[in-house]
């Protein structure tokens, strides 16, 4: 998945932007600069309330970022 966020991040649009804040938000958790509560709700919040706000015209685009976050938050159960 980080992969595929990684291509989305560079290829601009909408959706860019916020598969990048996911991958900086991966990298935050990994490096031990968020803990797992504080990255499972910021993972969150961009896919409810940022991919909502900046992707409601492309549902798509949004059903990806959604889906990507909530795969990034299993990976931490």
């Amino acid at each position: 998945m980080l992969e595929s966020l990684r291509e989305t991040a560079g290829m601009g649009g909408p959706a860019s932007g916020l598969a990048n804040e996911l991958l900086v938000l991966a990298d935050q958790y990994s490096s031990g600069q968020l803990s797992k509560d504080e990255y499972q709700f910021l993972v969150q919040q961009v896919a409810e309330v940022k991919a909502a706000q900046e992707l409601a015209s492309d549902e798509i685009a949004m059903r990806y970022i959604v889906e990507a976050a909530n795969i990034l938050i299993s990976a931490t159960m």
